[in-house]
């Protein structure tokens, strides 16, 4: 008999498009809403085939996503809140970032680990640029899936983070890189004396001001253009950098994390957001994944918490506080 282990490997992409696919459509959302439905219904409210409904329907419960009992299939309960459009914690949005891009360019795992540098180019068909940004950026449908993603994967992790790890004393918080705002948001719907301004590239702007609205920020959180390798950084005595790390080079963050540090007042903080991995590095899969990720679609790596407060600390920072989360992103704080 082939081991659970290796039969989830084999199969495993099977599972995800199953994943994706059911998402894409809507059936998880409708049987949730509907507490249970049938292959059939399904098939006429989704105008798909019956054989392929059920086939998918088949599948997703052979891969734990889903109960059959009878002719009724049901989201298990603790995975609702997860799969339900309507549900804070909805992981849809975060989906389409793998489907489109991570799963494609998986194809290239064996040329990367010859080539030794990101694959994305084979996937995008472009000349090689300098960084995939330039591709996602370029297109406003491609940007939108980014933004909604980058927004699925920080708002819950950041609002616990910033419920652990109360801002104190701080009076502006600069974002960097910081996308539609999800940490910046969550800071400032966590420490009601804070302001907030999220520095990223002026196609951010929009997506930014939407979300400035829909949470009644207009007066505590602004947008400021600009490129985080060029020029100066907006003034703050706090620095959130989140998911930027893992993308460049050591030499790269390196200078990033210089020029936070000299931007920064004595006793100014700095505030890493990633994936973390555990200290011996055989876990977590997320991010032992996500890792095998960057290294194909980016030039950056997952590290550790104890290599990241290193890092800070050959910069010149101190006084160091790793905070966790439930989820995969988790909070490493410097001070100046």
């Amino acid at each position: 008999m082939i081991p659970n282990v290796l039969n989830n490997a084999m199969y495993g992409f099977m599972s995800s498009h199953v994943l994706y696919v059911g998402d894409e459509l809507g059936v998880f959302d409708r049987i949730i809403l509907n507490k249970g439905d049938t292959a059939e219904n399904l098939a006429n409210w989704s105008k798909t085939s019956l054989d392929g409904m059920e086939r998918l329907l088949l599948a997703a419960t052979a891969a734990g996503l889903l109960e059959k009992k009878g002719q009724i299939f049901q989201v298990p309960d603790t995975l609702q809140s997860f799969l339900q459009k309507s549900s804070p914690n909805y992981l849809g949005n975060i989906f389409s970032h793998y489907q489109t891009l991570t799963m494609d360019i998986f194809r290239f795992l064996k040329n990367g680990l010859f080539e030794a540098k990101p694959q994305w180019s084979k996937v995008f068909g472009t000349e090689v640029k300098p960084n995939i940004f330039d591709d996602i950026y370029a297109d406003q449908e491609s940007l939108k899936k980014f933004v909604e993603s980058m927004w699925a994967m920080g708002i819950t992790p950041a609002r616990e983070l910033t419920h652990k790890f109360p801002m104190n004393g701080i009076k502006t918080l600069i974002d960097i890189g910081g996308c539609s705002g999800s940490f910046a948001i969550a800071a400032l719907e966590n420490n009601p004396e804070l302001n907030a301004i999220v520095f990223d590239l002026p196609k951010i702007q929009p997506f930014l001001e939407d979300k400035k609205r829909e949470f009644n920020l207009e007066e505590r959180l602004s947008f400021r253009a600009g490129d985080f390798f060029k020029g100066e950084l907006p003034k703050g005595d706090a620095y959130s950098i989140g998911y930027i790390l893992s993308d460049w080079t050591r030499e790269v963050g390196t200078e990033l994390i210089n020029k936070i540090y000299c931007q920064l007042p004595e006793g100014g903080k700095i505030f890493i957001l990633e994936k973390l991995f555990n200290d011996d590095k055989t876990g977590p899969l997320p991010t032992a994944m996500m890792n095998l990720a960057m290294f194909l679609e980016t030039w950056g790596k997952h590290s550790s918490a104890e290599e990241y407060t290193s890092w800070l600390e050959e910069v010149g920072f101190k006084e160091f506080k790793v905070v966790t989360s439930n989820g995969d992103k988790h909070l490493i704080v410097g001070v100046k």
